[in-house]
């Protein structure tokens, strides 16, 4: 009886998928950043520090705090500017789930913008280290708080 199970299953698993159904690999390109005519100049700065070290392969770690619940942080693997893998600990996610270094620099942009106050805090590449979101700076408790860590890929 186990040889006959074994011989309807072997079949099986040689054409199913090999990811479950729900984890739908979406590579997606990454969206670039087109910094406006009238750009913070720090921000400005930070990019083109970014963009002259010309790196394409990269894993991004993005921890948002904010007055709610704890959550792990987004880890999101960029290979040749397409987002090729996001998870938050154990747990797979779409990929445009994640965030690269020009959607960061997009947050920032829009943010500087809408916001009462946007403190960012760059490395000498030009990285993001810390980002910190007031809306509303006479509010309570709606502040937002990244914080980046950037490793390069091979």
């Amino acid at each position: 009886m186990k040889h006959a199970v074994l011989a309807t299953l072997v079949p099986l698993a040689l054409v199913a998928p090999a990811l479950p159904a729900y984890a739908v690999v979406d590579h997606q390109p990454v969206t670039p950043f087109v910094p406006g005519s009238n750009e913070d100049p720090a921000l400005m700065g930070a990019w083109q520090a970014w963009q002259v070290k010309g790196i394409d392969d990269y894993v991004l770690n993005v921890r948002l705090s904010c007055y709610c619940p704890p959550t792990d942080a987004i880890r999101t693997v960029i290979r040749d500017d397409m987002v090729r893998r996001v998870s938050r600990g154990d747990r797979r996610l779409r990929d445009h789930s994640g965030y690269s270094m020009d959607e960061m620099f997009s947050l920032i942009s829009r943010e500087t913008v809408e916001s009462d106050r946007v403190e960012v805090d760059y490395s000498r590449r030009g990285v993001p280290r810390s980002i910190t979101i007031d809306p509303v700076e006479m509010a309570a408790d709606e502040e937002t708080y990244y914080t980046l860590t950037l490793s390069r890929l091979g």
